[in-house]
């Protein structure tokens, strides 16, 4: 149970920092949007990278700059993007309608959404792919395993919990859509700088 609470511990203290992707899992939960879906591909996007990333094929990744810059540019377009529709969203008179169920996204938006905001942003690389994956180098291959599985259940109690959380405390969370909005675009542009500023150093 060692290597599973050291799992468990490590990746929780990496995720449960607020990010672009925990405060877009939060705007679904307020907005009752698919929060299964959401909650799930954010799950099985650490799945994989994770699991990458324990058994040294993250070592690649974080080799490859030109696929880190790549990503790192993209990622900066789409949190940019994101952070302007939020901020639109906050000074919109009717904010507080567009949280009801009828009105939440089309399934397959949600999941392109979902897989852009957890993807094209390196800092999800570094969290589940190099630091988790360095912090098991020494270990042997059961240890790994035991390792992931621990890292994994931090992940999956998380996400699920955010986004159920945010869901369950919806009616009262309504109520301050402007602030959240506001908060979330404040999230995306200072994600935008932070990866404008690792393209400058990295190039």
């Amino acid at each position: 149970m060692e290597f599973f609470f050291k799992g468990f511990f490590l990746s929780l203290s990496l995720i449960v920092a607020i990010g672009a992707q925990n405060a877009f899992i939060i705007k679904q939960g307020i907005s009752k949007n698919h929060i299964f879906v959401v909650s799930g591909i954010c799950f099985l996007c650490d799945v994989v990278l994770m699991w990458l990333g324990v058994f040294g094929i993250g070592e690649f990744l974080a080799k490859n700059r030109i696929l880190n810059l790549l990503i790192a540019s993209v990622g900066i377009l789409f949190v940019l993007y994101y952070g302007f529709v939020s901020l639109k969203s906050a000074f919109l008179t009717e904010s507080l309608p567009k949280f009801s169920q009828s009105n939440s996204l089309p399934l397959k938006k949600t999941i392109l959404l979902t897989l852009a905001v957890t993807l094209l942003n390196p800092h999800v690389y570094l969290d589940t792919v190099f630091v988790v994956g360095a912090s098991a180098l020494m270990f042997s291959f059961d240890e790994k395993i035991i390792f992931a599985c621990g890292a994994l259940a931090a992940s999956f109690l998380w996400f699920f919990g955010l986004g159920y959380g945010a869901l369950k405390l919806s009616r009262i969370l309504i109520k301050m859509t402007k602030i959240i909005d506001i908060l979330i675009a404040t999230i995306m542009f200072f994600v935008a700088f932070s990866l404008l500023r690792y393209v400058l150093i990295s190039s």
